[in-house]
């Protein structure tokens, strides 16, 4: 995620591109060459673009796709006191995400994704993306009594997107007064629509069970030690037209949990091993072959390179890592998203 440098305005070529535009300038950008990208992440940039061509059944619509990116643009700027007082700038690689996910809809007009999986390294920005979204799902998805929430195994976890978009939400005028949110003690809410976003976790008092989830962000999924969350999130969606579960998560070291088993999934979707019009999913690390500690390789895993993630970070935290075999498996899972065997 990007900001804007100068008072919470739209002007310059940025703001005169909209992001489909944006969105396409990725999808070229990494199938030339010019942005540097995984095979999963190319992958996933020429599935969109041979659904563009050649996919039946759903048809992709521009407004819906630029709707969500100009709603979440309009949000303050939350983290950083560098970027204090600016509104959010989406970078290109979140507008191809926001714009795929958000603009395939089907005949009747409803949304094609259903599922959504990003991985990505730290420091990319995934709970400034996430609460976002969660926002739009709440007040501007078209969806009446929408249960929105933030799912995690603990309720710290689960907490932080849903304080992000508190925070969102208490900074910004025109989203409380053009949809009517509302923030309290523990939900963010339209009472108008009968709709809230709530932190929910599985360590809290009672079950889970009786929810009618619209949408959920399920993050830093490979924290999960079970599939409990997951499962329980997953359907409790069947009451809704469109519901979305959008789950964001570095890579980690459970290769028997429910993370490792939806990358693997996603794996397959972008392999052609197999087809899920309804999930998508991106992947952020480096190729097989890639030497991890050379510097060409770390802007494949981070597409905020340079921008809130710092080369020189990475540099120096790799040089330990060489020196020191206990920080290798960090290095590796949390600043180039490569899973690993142990702990």
């Amino acid at each position: 995620m990007t900001t804007q440098t100068s008072q919470p305005t739209r002007s310059g070529s940025l703001a005169q591109t909209d992001a489909v535009t944006r969105a396409n300038r990725y999808i070229e950008g990494v199938l030339s060459g010019i942005v540097p990208a995984c095979k999963w992440v190319q992958l996933a940039c020429r599935r969109q673009r041979d659904d563009l061509a050649n996919l039946q059944g759903y048809h992709f619509d521009a407004g819906r796709a630029n709707k969500v990116c100009r709603f979440i643009e309009a949000l303050p700027h939350i983290k950083g006191s560098q970027f204090a007082g600016n509104l959010l700038t989406l970078g290109d690689w979140q507008c191809f995400i926001l714009t795929t996910v958000f603009g395939w809809v089907d005949d009747a007009g409803l949304r094609r994704f259903r599922t959504v999986y990003i991985e990505c390294p730290r420091k990319n920005g995934k709970s400034t993306l996430s609460a976002p979204v969660a926002l739009y799902l709440l007040a501007a998805d078209g969806e009446a009594g929408a249960e929105v929430y933030s799912a995690a195994t603990t309720r710290d976890q689960a907490k932080i997107v849903w304080e992000d978009a508190k925070r969102m939400a208490d900074r910004s005028p025109a989203l409380r007064q053009a949809l009517g949110v509302e923030t309290s003690a523990h939900s963010v809410f339209v009472k108008s629509q009968a709709s809230s976003l709530k932190a929910l976790s599985r360590d809290q008092q009672g079950n889970l069970d009786g929810l009618n989830v619209h949408g959920a962000i399920i993050d830093e999924l490979h924290g999960h030690k079970d599939r409990g969350v997951w499962d329980v999130i997953e359907t409790a969606t069947g009451a809704r037209a469109q519901p979305l579960v959008w789950a964001i998560t570095t890579a980690g070291s459970n290769r028997a949990g429910i993370c490792y088993e939806q990358q693997g999934y996603v794996r397959k979707i972008l392999d052609g091993q197999h087809e899920d019009p309804t999930y998508f999913g991106i992947i952020f690390t480096i190729d097989a072959d890639d030497d991890p500690f050379d510097p060409a390789t770390w802007a494949k895993a981070n597409p905020n390179y340079g921008v809130s993630v710092s080369p020189d970070d990475l540099k120096r935290k790799a040089s330990k890592a060489q020196q020191m075999a206990a920080a290798q498996n960090n290095f590796l899972t949390k600043h180039l998203n490569v899973w690993v065997n142990a702990d």
